[in-house]
Protein backbone atom coordinates (compact mmCIF):
# COMPACT_ATOMS: atom_id res chain seq x y z
CA UNK A 1 0.00 0.00 0.00
CA UNK A 2 1.16 3.43 -0.77
CA UNK A 3 0.23 5.90 1.22
CA UNK A 4 1.03 9.92 0.69
CA UNK A 5 0.29 12.75 3.14
CA UNK A 6 -0.42 16.47 2.01
CA UNK A 7 -0.33 18.53 4.55
CA UNK A 8 -2.99 21.46 3.94
CA UNK A 9 -3.87 25.01 5.43
CA UNK A 10 -5.50 24.80 8.87
CA UNK A 11 -4.50 21.54 10.44
CA UNK A 12 -5.53 19.61 7.56
CA UNK A 13 -4.17 16.84 5.49
CA UNK A 14 -5.39 15.16 2.62
CA UNK A 15 -4.28 11.53 2.25
CA UNK A 16 -3.84 9.76 -1.00
CA UNK A 17 -3.65 5.98 -0.85
CA UNK A 18 -2.74 3.70 -3.65
CA UNK A 19 -3.62 -0.42 -2.94
CA UNK A 20 -2.01 -3.15 -4.91
CA UNK A 21 -4.16 -5.14 -7.39
CA UNK A 22 -3.49 -8.30 -6.43
CA UNK A 23 -5.08 -6.84 -2.62
CA UNK A 24 -8.04 -5.41 -4.43
CA UNK A 25 -9.13 -8.28 -6.38
CA UNK A 26 -8.63 -10.61 -3.11
CA UNK A 27 -11.13 -8.41 -1.50
CA UNK A 28 -13.36 -8.72 -4.53
CA UNK A 29 -13.28 -12.82 -4.83
CA UNK A 30 -14.17 -13.00 -0.48
CA UNK A 31 -17.07 -9.95 -1.44
CA UNK A 32 -18.10 -12.12 -4.40
CA UNK A 33 -17.89 -15.46 -2.66
CA UNK A 34 -19.80 -14.36 0.61
CA UNK A 35 -22.76 -13.19 -2.29
CA UNK A 36 -22.28 -16.03 -4.11
CA UNK A 37 -23.24 -18.23 -0.97
CA UNK A 38 -25.94 -16.18 0.44
CA UNK A 39 -27.23 -16.52 -3.41
CA UNK A 40 -26.86 -20.68 -3.47
CA UNK A 41 -28.90 -20.52 0.48
CA UNK A 42 -31.76 -18.23 -0.94
CA UNK A 43 -35.41 -19.54 -2.60
CA UNK A 44 -37.23 -18.02 -5.13
CA UNK A 45 -40.13 -19.74 -7.14
CA UNK A 46 -39.11 -19.67 -11.00
CA UNK A 47 -40.81 -16.24 -12.12
CA UNK A 48 -41.32 -14.67 -8.50
CA UNK A 49 -37.90 -12.62 -8.60
CA UNK A 50 -35.95 -10.37 -11.26
CA UNK A 51 -34.82 -11.78 -14.32
CA UNK A 52 -31.77 -13.59 -14.62
CA UNK A 53 -29.62 -10.60 -15.88
CA UNK A 54 -31.06 -8.13 -13.54
CA UNK A 55 -30.03 -10.13 -10.80
CA UNK A 56 -26.15 -10.85 -12.10
CA UNK A 57 -26.12 -6.56 -12.71
CA UNK A 58 -27.37 -6.15 -9.10
CA UNK A 59 -24.93 -8.64 -7.64
CA UNK A 60 -22.16 -7.03 -9.51
CA UNK A 61 -22.87 -3.82 -8.22
CA UNK A 62 -23.49 -4.79 -4.54
CA UNK A 63 -20.04 -6.64 -4.71
CA UNK A 64 -18.15 -4.06 -6.20
CA UNK A 65 -19.75 -1.30 -3.45
CA UNK A 66 -19.09 -3.62 -0.74
CA UNK A 67 -15.67 -4.30 -1.73
CA UNK A 68 -14.81 -0.58 -2.05
CA UNK A 69 -16.19 0.33 1.23
CA UNK A 70 -14.42 -2.52 2.98
CA UNK A 71 -11.14 -1.87 1.12
CA UNK A 72 -11.60 2.23 1.87
CA UNK A 73 -12.19 1.60 5.75
CA UNK A 74 -9.38 -0.84 5.85
CA UNK A 75 -6.93 1.35 3.90
CA UNK A 76 -7.78 4.95 5.61
CA UNK A 77 -7.24 2.92 9.00
CA UNK A 78 -3.71 1.28 8.27
CA UNK A 79 -2.97 4.74 6.82
CA UNK A 80 -4.05 7.05 9.65
CA UNK A 81 -1.72 4.17 11.68
CA UNK A 82 1.23 4.20 9.82
CA UNK A 83 1.61 7.73 9.56
CA UNK A 84 0.48 8.29 13.14
CA UNK A 85 -2.02 11.07 12.02
CA UNK A 86 -4.88 12.12 14.62
CA UNK A 87 -8.15 12.16 13.25
CA UNK A 88 -10.61 15.16 14.47
CA UNK A 89 -13.26 14.94 11.55
CA UNK A 90 -13.68 13.22 7.72
CA UNK A 91 -14.41 14.94 5.05
CA UNK A 92 -14.89 12.80 1.39
CA UNK A 93 -14.08 15.37 -1.55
Amino acid sequence: MKVEVEKQPGSVSKLQIELPADEVAKEWDAIANSFARFAENSWIPAGQGPARGDRQKDFARKSRTNSQRSLSSKSYHEAIEREQLRVASVTKH
